[in-house]
């Protein structure tokens, strides 16, 4: 895995459409988890900067204006994980494998 970036900053991202399952109800996002034990944080907060509702997804993303196609998750609530234009995200972005 790819080193952690943004770690304390705000990052323009957008999100990688077809990448949002809404899986099952009672099951916790392993991409969550995935973050969570990258960061060594807890996903209790949207990371979208003008949102402050609960993580409960990870959303997979891009940052914007930038050549690095690297997926990257943030924890995120299930308005913006389904958001397509771009986000201001506070905090680490985790790269993923494709």
């Amino acid at each position: 895995m790819a080193s952690i970036i943004a770690e304390n900053g705000i990052t323009v991202v957008k999100n990688v459409m077809g990448n949002y399952t809404l899986g099952d109800t009672g099951e916790r996002d392993k991409r969550l988890i995935l973050w969570e034990t990258a960061t060594g944080r807890p996903a209790v907060e949207c990371a979208h900067e003008i949102c402050h509702r609960p993580a409960t997804r990870a959303a997979v993303a891009v940052r914007a204006f930038s050549t690095d196609h690297t997926h990257y998750l943030y924890p995120a609530c299930e308005t913006c994980a389904r958001r397509t234009e771009m986000l201001y995200v506070t905090g680490p972005l985790v790269p993923v494998k494709d």
